[in-house]
C-alpha cells in the first residue's frame, strides 16, 4: 500500500504549477521599474532601438517607458494577451537579437493583468 502511493504522488511531481508560469492563472506581483525596466535595459533600451531617441517607439528607458507604453497603446488591460508589448515579446519578434526568457514575458503579462500599474 505505502508503495502504491509513493509511486502515485513521486509521479506527479511533474504535474505542479509554478507560480506566474500559468498564463491563465492568477497573475503575480510584478514591479513595472524593478521587474520590467531591466527587462528593457538589457534586452530593449539600446542605441537604434527604444532608447531616449527610439528609431522605434516606443522609447523604454526608465524615465519614459511607462508612459510610452500606456500613451502609445502598446498595453491593452482589457485584454492583456493583446498588448502589443506582449504579443511582440511571445511572438519572439522582439528583441531582434533573439527572444526574451519565457519568464520574463510572463513577468510583462502578469503586470498588464494587474492593470499595469506604475509601481
Amino acid at each position: 500500500m505505502i508503495i502504491v502511493i509513493t509511486v502515485i504522488i513521486s509521479g506527479c511531481y511533474k504535474d505542479v504549477i509554478k507560480p506566474g508560469s500559468d498564463p491563465n492563472g492568477p497573475p503575480q506581483f510584478v514591479s513595472f521599474s524593478g521587474d520590467l525596466i531591466p527587462i528593457f535595459n538589457a534586452n530593449c533600451n539600446t542605441s537604434g532601438c527604444h532608447d531616449a531617441v527610439p528609431a522605434h517607439a516606443p522609447s523604454l528607458v526608465p524615465d519614459k517607458a511607462y508612459n510610452a507604453l500606456l500613451s502609445g497603446g502598446f498595453v491593452n488591460t482589457a485584454v492583456p494577451n493583446q498588448s502589443t508589448i506582449y504579443v511582440v515579446c511571445y511572438t519572439a519578434q522582439m528583441p531582434p537579437t533573439g527572444a526574451l526568457k519565457a519568464s520574463d514575458t510572463q513577468k510583462i503579462l502578469d503586470w498588464i493583468r494587474n492593470g499595469a500599474p506604475n509601481n
